[in-house]
């Protein structure tokens, strides 16, 4: 047996105790139990919400895991994750429309937008785009020189 398939099966069976270990402890392990069946039932609410068919023996499946997770105080807390808040940054990535302004405090009025025709002014602290515009393109492409020929192997 060489030191790899040595270490790895030591790996193996330190990962089989670990397992055990956190089983017994009442640790969720992770992919197994109260995650996986959270995950299963988003999954076939989805499918549901979607019109997609849904197998009711998946659907039992995971409302009796569920069950028996929450019988045994293993279900831990369930939150759903709020929206974030106004003001909060969007999320990276974003779609890459311009958010609404805040609403007009009181005294004031609200903004009067420009009209479709005009660019945009340039974001704050940068200049405004001075390079002269470049000339239309040519109807023929530039043609090159062809290329040298390959050096002579004699």
């Amino acid at each position: 047996m060489s030191f790899f398939e040595r270490a790895k099966a030591a790996a193996n069976d330190l990962a089989a105790k670990a397992d055990v270990a956190m089983s017994s402890a009442g640790i969720s392990v992770p992919g197994m139990g109260a995650d996986r069946a959270l995950r299963d039932l988003g999954v076939l609410a989805w499918l549901g919400a979607t019109g997609r068919p849904v197998d009711p023996a998946d659907r039992e499946r995971v409302m009796g895991t569920l069950r028996q997770l929450e019988s045994e105080g293993r279900l831990g807390s369930l939150t759903v994750t709020p929206p974030p808040g106004y003001g909060a940054p969007p999320p990276p990535g974003g779609s890459g429309a311009a958010s609404a302004p805040p609403p007009p405090t009181e005294g004031t009025s609200a903004p009067v937008s420009p009209a479709r025709d005009t660019p945009a002014p340039p974001p704050p602290g940068t200049a405004a785009d001075e390079r002269p515009d470049l000339p239309p393109p040519a109807d023929e492409p530039p043609t090159a020189p062809p290329p040298p020929p390959p050096p002579s192997w004699a």
